[in-house]
């Protein structure tokens, strides 16, 4: 069961492939599937919310500091 919660982990977070969890045979087959889903979703997640930081959250600061400066 130890070796089944770190599988667990690195596919959710480190992207290590389905094919480990599936070969571990620990699981249910429901987990099998959903788990390749989860991971894709948070990875999708994680892209967009640093996209939306980057090219969005930081330009606005910036313009919003330099807007602040011309007023003082």
């Amino acid at each position: 069961m130890k070796h089944t919660v770190i599988y667990l982990y690195c596919d959710i977070n480190c992207g290590v492939s389905t094919s480990t969890i599936s070969m571990n045979e620990h699981l249910p087959i429901f987990f099998q599937f959903t788990l390749p889903v989860i991971s894709i979703i948070l990875n999708v997640t994680a892209v967009i919310g640093l996209s939306l930081h980057v090219f969005v959250y930081k330009p606005m600061k910036k313009a919003e500091n330099i807007l602040n400066e011309a007023i003082k």
